[in-house]
């Protein structure tokens, strides 16, 4: 029995460290996908208007010419 103690105290060592890390890991996480997704809204809505405005200067030149 005296051979398992080791293995016992590394296991929730080990459990507890997993369970910090994914304590203060998960939240970060979190944080940068949410940063992203943001980001890549902002993007898209600026691609968008940047579309519609070169459909309406296109058409604005061709209508001058």
């Amino acid at each position: 029995m005296r051979f398992l103690a080791p293995v016992t105290v590394a296991a929730l060592s080990g459990v507890v460290l997993w369970k910090l890390f994914a304590m203060i890991v998960l939240p970060l996480l979190g944080v940068m996908l949410g940063l992203i997704a943001s980001a890549a809204k902002l993007a898209l809505i600026a691609a968008v208007i940047f579309f519609i405005y070169s459909m309406i200067r296109k058409r604005r030149d061709e209508a001058n010419a």
